[in-house]
Protein backbone atom coordinates (compact mmCIF):
# COMPACT_ATOMS: atom_id res chain seq x y z
CA UNK A 1 0.00 0.00 0.00
CA UNK A 2 2.72 2.43 -0.99
CA UNK A 3 1.89 6.12 -0.42
CA UNK A 4 -1.23 5.17 1.54
CA UNK A 5 -1.84 5.03 5.27
CA UNK A 6 -2.23 1.53 6.67
CA UNK A 7 -5.22 1.54 9.03
CA UNK A 8 -4.67 -0.88 11.90
CA UNK A 9 -7.19 -1.97 14.51
CA UNK A 10 -5.42 -3.01 17.73
CA UNK A 11 -7.56 -5.05 20.15
CA UNK A 12 -5.48 -5.33 23.34
CA UNK A 13 -6.55 -5.07 26.99
CA UNK A 14 -3.05 -4.22 28.28
CA UNK A 15 -2.90 -0.44 27.92
CA UNK A 16 0.86 -0.20 28.42
CA UNK A 17 1.50 -2.79 25.73
CA UNK A 18 -0.99 -1.07 23.45
CA UNK A 19 0.89 2.23 23.85
CA UNK A 20 4.15 0.45 23.03
CA UNK A 21 2.66 -0.99 19.84
CA UNK A 22 1.33 2.41 18.81
CA UNK A 23 4.72 4.06 19.31
CA UNK A 24 6.48 1.36 17.32
CA UNK A 25 4.12 1.61 14.40
CA UNK A 26 3.67 5.37 14.24
CA UNK A 27 7.27 6.44 14.83
CA UNK A 28 9.65 3.65 13.86
CA UNK A 29 7.87 2.26 10.84
CA UNK A 30 8.89 3.52 7.39
CA UNK A 31 5.27 3.12 6.36
CA UNK A 32 2.46 5.50 7.33
CA UNK A 33 0.36 3.64 9.88
CA UNK A 34 -2.70 4.77 11.78
CA UNK A 35 -3.44 2.68 14.89
CA UNK A 36 -6.88 2.63 16.49
CA UNK A 37 -6.99 0.90 19.88
CA UNK A 38 -9.82 -0.90 21.72
CA UNK A 39 -9.26 -2.73 24.99
CA UNK A 40 -12.28 -5.08 24.92
CA UNK A 41 -13.55 -7.64 22.47
CA UNK A 42 -16.92 -5.91 22.26
CA UNK A 43 -15.35 -2.59 21.34
CA UNK A 44 -12.97 -4.13 18.79
CA UNK A 45 -15.71 -6.31 17.33
CA UNK A 46 -18.01 -3.32 16.88
CA UNK A 47 -15.24 -1.33 15.20
CA UNK A 48 -14.36 -4.23 12.89
CA UNK A 49 -17.97 -4.39 11.77
CA UNK A 50 -17.80 -0.81 10.53
CA UNK A 51 -15.00 -1.66 8.10
CA UNK A 52 -12.43 0.72 6.60
CA UNK A 53 -9.47 -0.99 8.27
CA UNK A 54 -6.56 -2.80 6.64
CA UNK A 55 -5.34 -5.13 9.38
CA UNK A 56 -6.20 -6.31 12.90
CA UNK A 57 -3.72 -6.95 15.69
CA UNK A 58 -5.66 -9.24 18.01
CA UNK A 59 -4.92 -10.26 21.57
CA UNK A 60 -6.40 -13.70 22.25
CA UNK A 61 -6.74 -13.07 26.00
CA UNK A 62 -9.35 -10.34 26.43
CA UNK A 63 -11.52 -9.76 29.49
CA UNK A 64 -14.75 -10.47 27.59
CA UNK A 65 -13.47 -13.17 25.21
CA UNK A 66 -10.74 -15.74 25.40
CA UNK A 67 -8.45 -17.87 23.25
CA UNK A 68 -9.41 -19.14 19.85
CA UNK A 69 -13.07 -18.09 20.13
CA UNK A 70 -11.94 -14.48 19.87
CA UNK A 71 -10.30 -15.13 16.50
CA UNK A 72 -13.30 -17.10 15.26
CA UNK A 73 -15.70 -14.28 16.10
CA UNK A 74 -13.57 -11.63 14.44
CA UNK A 75 -13.11 -13.79 11.31
CA UNK A 76 -16.87 -14.00 10.94
CA UNK A 77 -17.24 -10.22 10.69
CA UNK A 78 -14.29 -9.17 8.52
CA UNK A 79 -11.99 -10.42 5.77
CA UNK A 80 -9.01 -8.17 6.59
CA UNK A 81 -5.76 -9.90 7.56
CA UNK A 82 -5.38 -10.72 11.28
CA UNK A 83 -2.17 -11.06 13.27
CA UNK A 84 -2.61 -12.80 16.59
CA UNK A 85 -0.81 -11.46 19.70
CA UNK A 86 -0.50 -13.62 22.77
CA UNK A 87 1.56 -13.93 25.90
CA UNK A 88 1.29 -17.73 25.83
CA UNK A 89 4.00 -19.82 24.16
CA UNK A 90 1.63 -22.48 22.84
CA UNK A 91 2.57 -24.06 19.53
CA UNK A 92 -0.74 -25.92 19.21
CA UNK A 93 -2.67 -22.68 19.72
CA UNK A 94 -0.47 -20.93 17.17
CA UNK A 95 -1.09 -23.71 14.63
CA UNK A 96 -4.86 -23.59 15.19
CA UNK A 97 -4.86 -19.82 14.78
CA UNK A 98 -3.07 -20.02 11.43
CA UNK A 99 -5.33 -22.87 10.30
CA UNK A 100 -8.33 -20.68 11.09
CA UNK A 101 -7.03 -17.90 8.88
CA UNK A 102 -4.65 -15.78 10.98
CA UNK A 103 -1.83 -14.41 8.84
CA UNK A 104 0.73 -14.61 11.67
CA UNK A 105 1.14 -15.49 15.37
CA UNK A 106 3.43 -13.30 17.52
CA UNK A 107 4.60 -13.72 21.11
CA UNK A 108 4.32 -10.40 22.91
CA UNK A 109 7.62 -10.76 24.73
CA UNK A 110 9.49 -11.44 21.49
CA UNK A 111 8.06 -8.67 19.34
CA UNK A 112 10.39 -5.84 18.32
CA UNK A 113 9.81 -3.00 15.91
CA UNK A 114 11.43 -4.71 12.92
CA UNK A 115 9.56 -7.99 13.43
CA UNK A 116 6.20 -6.31 13.96
CA UNK A 117 6.45 -4.01 10.93
CA UNK A 118 7.65 -6.83 8.70
CA UNK A 119 4.84 -9.08 9.93
CA UNK A 120 2.24 -6.39 9.15
CA UNK A 121 3.66 -5.68 5.72
CA UNK A 122 3.86 -9.37 4.82
CA UNK A 123 0.35 -10.04 6.14
CA UNK A 124 -1.13 -7.30 3.96
CA UNK A 125 0.78 -8.45 0.87
CA UNK A 126 -0.20 -12.07 1.47
CA UNK A 127 -3.84 -10.97 1.76
CA UNK A 128 -3.54 -9.13 -1.54
CA UNK A 129 -2.08 -12.21 -3.16
CA UNK A 130 -4.78 -14.42 -1.61
CA UNK A 131 -7.49 -12.07 -2.84
CA UNK A 132 -6.01 -12.00 -6.33
CA UNK A 133 -5.83 -15.79 -6.37
CA UNK A 134 -9.36 -16.05 -5.04
CA UNK A 135 -10.61 -13.68 -7.73
CA UNK A 136 -8.81 -15.70 -10.37
CA UNK A 137 -10.28 -18.92 -8.99
CA UNK A 138 -13.75 -17.39 -8.90
CA UNK A 139 -13.45 -16.22 -12.49
CA UNK A 140 -12.13 -19.62 -13.53
CA UNK A 141 -14.96 -21.34 -11.65
CA UNK A 142 -17.52 -19.05 -13.26
CA UNK A 143 -16.05 -19.73 -16.67
CA UNK A 144 -16.01 -23.50 -16.13
CA UNK A 145 -19.56 -23.55 -14.80
CA UNK A 146 -20.88 -21.62 -17.80
CA UNK A 147 -18.66 -22.92 -20.59
CA UNK A 148 -20.47 -24.85 -23.31
CA UNK A 149 -17.67 -27.41 -23.64
CA UNK A 150 -17.12 -30.45 -21.45
CA UNK A 151 -14.10 -30.06 -19.15
CA UNK A 152 -12.86 -33.32 -17.64
CA UNK A 153 -9.82 -34.21 -15.57
CA UNK A 154 -8.89 -37.89 -15.83
CA UNK A 155 -6.65 -40.00 -13.65
CA UNK A 156 -3.95 -42.15 -15.26
CA UNK A 157 -6.37 -45.09 -15.44
CA UNK A 158 -8.99 -42.98 -17.21
CA UNK A 159 -11.23 -42.49 -14.17
CA UNK A 160 -12.88 -39.10 -13.91
CA UNK A 161 -11.60 -36.88 -11.09
CA UNK A 162 -13.44 -33.73 -12.17
CA UNK A 163 -16.34 -33.06 -14.53
CA UNK A 164 -17.69 -29.61 -15.40
CA UNK A 165 -21.40 -28.84 -14.92
CA UNK A 166 -21.89 -29.00 -18.69
CA UNK A 167 -21.71 -32.80 -18.46
CA UNK A 168 -25.22 -32.86 -17.02
CA UNK A 169 -26.57 -30.53 -19.71
CA UNK A 170 -24.95 -32.34 -22.65
CA UNK A 171 -24.74 -35.96 -21.50
CA UNK A 172 -27.52 -36.06 -18.90
CA UNK A 173 -25.40 -37.44 -16.02
CA UNK A 174 -25.12 -36.05 -12.50
CA UNK A 175 -21.60 -35.62 -11.09
CA UNK A 176 -21.90 -38.64 -8.80
CA UNK A 177 -22.75 -40.83 -11.79
CA UNK A 178 -19.44 -39.94 -13.46
CA UNK A 179 -16.84 -39.24 -10.76
CA UNK A 180 -14.69 -42.29 -10.15
CA UNK A 181 -15.96 -44.02 -13.28
CA UNK A 182 -13.61 -44.73 -16.19
CA UNK A 183 -14.37 -42.55 -19.16
CA UNK A 184 -13.94 -45.60 -21.42
CA UNK A 185 -17.14 -47.07 -19.94
CA UNK A 186 -19.07 -44.43 -21.88
CA UNK A 187 -17.19 -44.71 -25.22
CA UNK A 188 -18.77 -46.59 -28.12
CA UNK A 189 -17.24 -50.10 -28.36
CA UNK A 190 -16.16 -49.52 -31.97
CA UNK A 191 -14.28 -46.36 -30.98
CA UNK A 192 -12.78 -47.68 -27.73
CA UNK A 193 -9.50 -49.20 -29.11
CA UNK A 194 -8.58 -45.99 -30.91
CA UNK A 195 -9.50 -43.74 -27.98
CA UNK A 196 -7.59 -45.94 -25.52
CA UNK A 197 -4.46 -45.86 -27.70
CA UNK A 198 -4.59 -42.07 -27.96
CA UNK A 199 -5.08 -41.74 -24.17
CA UNK A 200 -2.15 -44.09 -23.45
CA UNK A 201 0.11 -42.20 -25.84
CA UNK A 202 -0.92 -38.91 -24.23
CA UNK A 203 0.36 -40.10 -20.84
CA UNK A 204 3.86 -40.33 -22.27
CA UNK A 205 4.30 -36.71 -23.34
CA UNK A 206 3.47 -33.53 -21.41
CA UNK A 207 4.14 -31.19 -24.33
CA UNK A 208 1.72 -32.48 -26.93
CA UNK A 209 -2.00 -32.05 -27.46
CA UNK A 210 -3.93 -35.13 -28.49
CA UNK A 211 -7.25 -34.97 -30.32
CA UNK A 212 -9.89 -37.58 -31.03
CA UNK A 213 -13.42 -37.77 -32.38
CA UNK A 214 -15.57 -40.56 -30.99
CA UNK A 215 -19.05 -41.49 -29.80
CA UNK A 216 -20.16 -41.40 -26.15
CA UNK A 217 -23.35 -42.72 -24.61
CA UNK A 218 -25.94 -40.23 -23.37
CA UNK A 219 -27.73 -41.16 -20.15
CA UNK A 220 -30.86 -41.82 -22.21
CA UNK A 221 -29.03 -44.47 -24.22
CA UNK A 222 -28.35 -42.80 -27.55
CA UNK A 223 -24.92 -41.86 -28.89
CA UNK A 224 -23.40 -38.41 -29.30
CA UNK A 225 -20.30 -37.61 -31.33
CA UNK A 226 -17.67 -35.82 -29.23
CA UNK A 227 -14.57 -33.99 -30.41
CA UNK A 228 -11.92 -33.95 -27.65
CA UNK A 229 -8.51 -32.38 -27.10
CA UNK A 230 -6.44 -33.70 -24.19
CA UNK A 231 -3.13 -32.87 -22.55
CA UNK A 232 -1.20 -34.36 -19.67
CA UNK A 233 -1.81 -32.38 -16.47
CA UNK A 234 0.99 -29.99 -15.49
CA UNK A 235 2.40 -30.48 -11.95
CA UNK A 236 0.54 -27.45 -10.59
CA UNK A 237 -2.77 -29.19 -11.36
CA UNK A 238 -1.97 -32.22 -9.31
CA UNK A 239 0.53 -34.21 -11.31
CA UNK A 240 -0.25 -37.13 -13.58
CA UNK A 241 -3.60 -37.27 -15.28
CA UNK A 242 -5.14 -35.71 -18.36
CA UNK A 243 -7.11 -32.49 -18.83
CA UNK A 244 -9.66 -33.00 -21.61
CA UNK A 245 -11.71 -30.34 -23.36
CA UNK A 246 -14.58 -31.78 -25.41
CA UNK A 247 -17.48 -30.46 -27.43
CA UNK A 248 -20.61 -32.04 -28.84
CA UNK A 249 -20.26 -32.18 -32.65
CA UNK A 250 -23.20 -34.52 -33.29
CA UNK A 251 -25.21 -32.01 -35.29
CA UNK A 252 -22.13 -30.95 -37.22
CA UNK A 253 -21.42 -34.59 -38.14
CA UNK A 254 -25.02 -35.06 -39.24
CA UNK A 255 -24.76 -31.98 -41.41
CA UNK A 256 -21.47 -33.19 -42.88
CA UNK A 257 -23.06 -36.54 -43.67
CA UNK A 258 -26.05 -34.83 -45.27
CA UNK A 259 -23.78 -32.62 -47.37
CA UNK A 260 -21.64 -35.59 -48.29
CA UNK A 261 -24.74 -37.57 -49.21
CA UNK A 262 -26.02 -34.72 -51.36
CA UNK A 263 -22.71 -34.51 -53.19
CA UNK A 264 -22.62 -38.23 -54.08
CA UNK A 265 -26.31 -39.14 -54.32
CA UNK A 266 -28.77 -38.75 -57.17
CA UNK A 267 -31.72 -36.74 -55.87
CA UNK A 268 -34.33 -38.44 -58.05
CA UNK A 269 -33.53 -42.12 -57.57
CA UNK A 270 -31.61 -42.24 -54.29
CA UNK A 271 -28.78 -44.18 -55.96
CA UNK A 272 -25.25 -42.82 -56.07
CA UNK A 273 -24.51 -40.27 -58.78
CA UNK A 274 -21.46 -40.51 -61.02
CA UNK A 275 -19.23 -38.91 -58.38
CA UNK A 276 -20.49 -41.32 -55.74
CA UNK A 277 -19.96 -44.28 -58.02
CA UNK A 278 -16.38 -43.32 -58.83
CA UNK A 279 -15.74 -42.67 -55.11
CA UNK A 280 -16.68 -46.20 -54.05
CA UNK A 281 -16.02 -48.28 -57.17
CA UNK A 282 -12.25 -48.35 -56.85
CA UNK A 283 -12.51 -49.41 -53.19
CA UNK A 284 -14.96 -52.17 -54.19
CA UNK A 285 -12.63 -53.55 -56.87
CA UNK A 286 -9.62 -53.53 -54.56
CA UNK A 287 -11.60 -55.40 -51.90
CA UNK A 288 -12.58 -58.03 -54.51
CA UNK A 289 -8.95 -58.36 -55.60
CA UNK A 290 -7.89 -59.06 -52.02
CA UNK A 291 -10.45 -61.88 -52.00
CA UNK A 292 -9.16 -62.95 -55.44
CA UNK A 293 -12.62 -62.45 -56.93
CA UNK A 294 -13.65 -61.13 -60.34
CA UNK A 295 -15.59 -57.87 -60.50
CA UNK A 296 -18.46 -57.21 -62.88
CA UNK A 297 -19.45 -53.73 -64.06
CA UNK A 298 -22.97 -53.65 -65.49
CA UNK A 299 -24.03 -50.60 -67.50
CA UNK A 300 -27.82 -50.37 -67.81
CA UNK A 301 -29.71 -48.08 -70.20
CA UNK A 302 -33.41 -47.33 -69.86
CA UNK A 303 -34.77 -47.87 -73.36
CA UNK A 304 -37.16 -45.34 -74.86
CA UNK A 305 -36.98 -42.64 -72.19
CA UNK A 306 -37.38 -39.91 -74.86
CA UNK A 307 -40.54 -41.54 -76.19
CA UNK A 308 -41.98 -41.80 -72.69
CA UNK A 309 -41.24 -38.12 -72.05
CA UNK A 310 -42.73 -37.11 -75.40
CA UNK A 311 -45.88 -39.19 -74.94
CA UNK A 312 -46.63 -38.68 -71.25
CA UNK A 313 -44.51 -35.77 -70.04
CA UNK A 314 -41.35 -35.48 -68.01
CA UNK A 315 -43.07 -36.28 -64.70
CA UNK A 316 -43.93 -39.73 -66.04
CA UNK A 317 -40.42 -39.96 -67.47
CA UNK A 318 -39.01 -39.28 -64.02
CA UNK A 319 -41.25 -42.03 -62.66
CA UNK A 320 -39.77 -44.42 -65.23
CA UNK A 321 -36.30 -43.56 -63.95
CA UNK A 322 -37.42 -44.15 -60.35
CA UNK A 323 -38.95 -47.50 -61.36
CA UNK A 324 -35.69 -48.46 -63.08
CA UNK A 325 -33.76 -47.65 -59.90
CA UNK A 326 -36.23 -49.77 -57.90
CA UNK A 327 -35.67 -52.76 -60.19
CA UNK A 328 -31.90 -52.29 -59.93
CA UNK A 329 -32.08 -52.19 -56.13
CA UNK A 330 -34.10 -55.43 -56.20
CA UNK A 331 -31.55 -57.08 -58.47
CA UNK A 332 -28.33 -56.20 -56.67
CA UNK A 333 -27.12 -56.62 -53.11
CA UNK A 334 -26.71 -53.81 -50.58
CA UNK A 335 -22.96 -54.39 -50.71
CA UNK A 336 -22.87 -53.73 -54.45
CA UNK A 337 -22.29 -50.21 -55.78
CA UNK A 338 -25.26 -48.94 -57.80
CA UNK A 339 -25.59 -45.50 -59.39
CA UNK A 340 -27.35 -43.35 -61.98
CA UNK A 341 -24.45 -41.97 -64.04
CA UNK A 342 -26.34 -39.92 -66.64
CA UNK A 343 -29.90 -39.14 -67.76
CA UNK A 344 -31.03 -42.67 -68.65
CA UNK A 345 -27.92 -44.69 -67.82
CA UNK A 346 -27.34 -46.67 -64.64
CA UNK A 347 -24.39 -48.72 -63.48
CA UNK A 348 -23.80 -51.48 -60.96
CA UNK A 349 -20.54 -52.96 -59.69
CA UNK A 350 -20.57 -56.36 -58.05
CA UNK A 351 -18.11 -59.14 -57.23
CA UNK A 352 -18.28 -62.49 -59.00
CA UNK A 353 -16.73 -65.20 -56.86
CA UNK A 354 -17.17 -68.12 -59.28
CA UNK A 355 -16.91 -66.25 -62.60
CA UNK A 356 -20.46 -67.21 -63.60
CA UNK A 357 -22.30 -64.17 -62.32
CA UNK A 358 -22.95 -62.33 -65.59
CA UNK A 359 -25.67 -64.63 -66.91
CA UNK A 360 -27.23 -64.87 -63.44
CA UNK A 361 -27.40 -61.08 -63.19
CA UNK A 362 -28.97 -60.76 -66.66
CA UNK A 363 -31.58 -63.36 -65.83
CA UNK A 364 -32.42 -61.80 -62.46
CA UNK A 365 -32.61 -58.26 -63.88
CA UNK A 366 -34.94 -59.20 -66.76
CA UNK A 367 -37.12 -61.25 -64.42
CA UNK A 368 -37.51 -58.24 -62.14
CA UNK A 369 -38.32 -56.01 -65.15
CA UNK A 370 -41.01 -58.49 -66.29
CA UNK A 371 -42.45 -58.68 -62.77
CA UNK A 372 -42.66 -54.90 -62.63
CA UNK A 373 -44.35 -54.63 -66.01
CA UNK A 374 -46.80 -57.39 -65.12
CA UNK A 375 -48.29 -55.18 -62.41
CA UNK A 376 -49.65 -52.87 -65.12
CA UNK A 377 -49.38 -49.82 -62.89
CA UNK A 378 -47.79 -47.50 -65.48
CA UNK A 379 -48.76 -46.26 -68.93
CA UNK A 380 -45.48 -47.67 -70.22
CA UNK A 381 -43.45 -50.84 -69.99
CA UNK A 382 -39.88 -50.77 -68.77
CA UNK A 383 -37.20 -52.00 -71.15
CA UNK A 384 -33.51 -52.04 -70.41
CA UNK A 385 -30.35 -52.73 -72.37
CA UNK A 386 -27.16 -53.68 -70.59
CA UNK A 387 -23.51 -54.36 -71.15
CA UNK A 388 -21.32 -56.27 -68.71
CA UNK A 389 -17.55 -55.79 -68.43
CA UNK A 390 -15.41 -57.92 -66.15
CA UNK A 391 -12.25 -57.17 -64.21
CA UNK A 392 -10.02 -60.06 -63.15
CA UNK A 393 -7.76 -59.90 -60.07
CA UNK A 394 -4.21 -58.90 -60.86
CA UNK A 395 -5.00 -57.26 -64.21
CA UNK A 396 -4.65 -53.56 -64.93
CA UNK A 397 -7.55 -51.38 -65.95
CA UNK A 398 -9.27 -48.29 -64.68
CA UNK A 399 -12.94 -47.77 -63.86
CA UNK A 400 -13.22 -45.52 -66.92
CA UNK A 401 -11.97 -48.32 -69.18
CA UNK A 402 -14.49 -50.73 -67.67
CA UNK A 403 -17.26 -48.19 -68.24
CA UNK A 404 -16.17 -47.75 -71.86
CA UNK A 405 -16.12 -51.49 -72.48
CA UNK A 406 -19.53 -51.97 -70.84
CA UNK A 407 -20.90 -49.05 -72.86
CA UNK A 408 -19.83 -50.69 -76.13
CA UNK A 409 -21.49 -53.95 -75.13
CA UNK A 410 -24.64 -52.17 -74.01
CA UNK A 411 -25.02 -50.33 -77.32
CA UNK A 412 -24.43 -53.56 -79.19
CA UNK A 413 -27.38 -55.07 -77.35
CA UNK A 414 -29.50 -51.94 -77.93
CA UNK A 415 -28.76 -52.08 -81.68
CA UNK A 416 -30.00 -55.65 -81.83
CA UNK A 417 -33.29 -54.49 -80.30
CA UNK A 418 -33.63 -51.69 -82.83
CA UNK A 419 -33.03 -54.09 -85.70
CA UNK A 420 -35.84 -56.31 -84.42
CA UNK A 421 -38.29 -53.41 -84.04
CA UNK A 422 -40.16 -52.59 -87.29
CA UNK A 423 -40.48 -48.87 -86.56
CA UNK A 424 -36.93 -48.61 -85.28
CA UNK A 425 -38.24 -47.91 -81.77
CA UNK A 426 -37.60 -50.11 -78.80
CA UNK A 427 -41.09 -49.31 -77.53
CA UNK A 428 -44.12 -49.16 -79.76
CA UNK A 429 -45.80 -46.11 -78.26
CA UNK A 430 -48.90 -46.34 -80.51
CA UNK A 431 -50.62 -48.75 -78.15
CA UNK A 432 -50.23 -46.26 -75.27
CA UNK A 433 -51.48 -43.19 -77.15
Amino acid sequence: MADETIRILLIEDNLDYAQLIKRILTKKSPDAMDVEHHDTFAGGFGRAQKGEIDLILLDLDLPDSGNIDTLQAIKETTEVPIIVLTGTDDENLALRAVQMGAQDYLMKGQVDARLLVRSIRYAIERKKADDALKNTEERFKLMIENVLDLITILDVDGSMKYVSPSHRRILGYEDEELLGRRVFDFVHPEDFPRVFDIFTEGLQNTDRLYSAEFRVRHKDGYWLTIESIGKLCPPELGGLGVVVNSRDVTERKKMEERLRSLSITDDLTGLYNRRGFLTFADHHIKAAERRKEQSLLILIDLDGLKQINDAFGHNIGDQALIDTATVIKQTFRNSDVTARVSGDEFVALTSDADGKGAESIKKRLYENVDAHNAKGMRPYKLSMSLGIANHNPGTSGSIDRLLLKADELMYAEKNKKYQKTPKGNVIDMSKYS
